[in-house]
């Protein structure tokens, strides 16, 4: 028999609350009476329940793990909160943390296939009205604060892996950071950059555009090769010269330092 009312569990002293399938307790048992009676039920320690426990809201106060979810199913989630009220200002999971020296939420997994750590999906609008929606949004509230925006480090050594892929046309990595820092910009899904910032034109529009100056710092050592797939030459400064070397290989200076 579920228990069907609005459970108060505050006061802990002896853990959290724990729902154990197939296990009953004379707290289960008081909560069922507590029910029929029209009361709040408080439980000074933990709560072990036959079956589901369901009530109009659960609340709990303590000065231990207020709650501890451990499932070994391998079909359903752990835990899931779901919001199904289609309008309002609520949201399903509301994380707040006043501890200034620890992260206010911890995320860990050991994904092997092509799944993330964090798996976001947001069912958008076909029409476009969402425009002012986004997948993943970052507020950084407080006026002054040096806190980073996006933070991404690897603590036990380089990975090989790519830090960052961007990809919404069909074939291209629109923006890609590999793990070597080689950048792509618009090259072929899974190509390595052939420099240290690769651009690659797909659209009439430049490939690079600059409004304002541009700066060339002398190469200690001039090219001798030209490492774009479609030939051309190298552009490049030596002591303030302007030099350009072509698909021959010879170097012509431009202009004086």
């Amino acid at each position: 028999m579920g228990v069907s009312r609005r459970l108060f569990m505050g006061g802990f002293t002896a853990g959290a609350v724990t729902v154990a399938v197939g296990a009953t307790s004379p707290a289960a048992e008081a909560a069922e009476a507590a029910e029929a009676a029209g009361e709040t039920t408080t439980f000074t320690g933990p709560v072990v329940a036959q079956g589901q426990v369901t009530a109009p809201r659960f609340y709990a106060s303590t000065t231990g793990e207020g709650l501890y979810v451990k499932s070994t199913n391998t079909v359903d989630h752990a835990a899931t909160v779901y919001l199904e009220a289609a309008t309002g200002g609520g949201s399903a999971l509301n994380v707040i943390s006043d501890n200034t020296e620890s992260s206010a939420m911890y995320l860990r997994g050991k994904e092997r296939t092509s799944r993330g750590t964090l798996k976001i999906a947001h069912v958008g609008q076909a029409d476009g009205s969402d425009t002012g929606a986004s997948a993943l949004s970052i507020d950084l509230q407080t006026k002054g604060t040096a806190s980073q925006g996006i933070y991404l480090t690897a603590t036990q050594g380089p990975t090989s892996g790519a830090l960052l892929v961007l990809r919404n046309n069909a074939g291209l990595e629109d923006l890609t950071v590999k793990g070597t820092g080689l950048i792509g910009i618009g090259i072929d899904r899974g190509a390595t950059p052939r420099g240290q910032v690769h651009i690659v034109q797909r659209t009439a529009k430049p490939g690079l555009l600059v409004d304002g100056t541009v700066e060339i710092g002398n190469t200690a050592t001039p090219p001798t090769e030209t490492v774009s797939a479609a030939g051309g030459g190298t552009l490049y400064a030596v002591n303030g010269e302007l030099w350009w070397r072509g698909g021959a290989g010879t170097p012509t200076r431009i202009a004086p330092a």
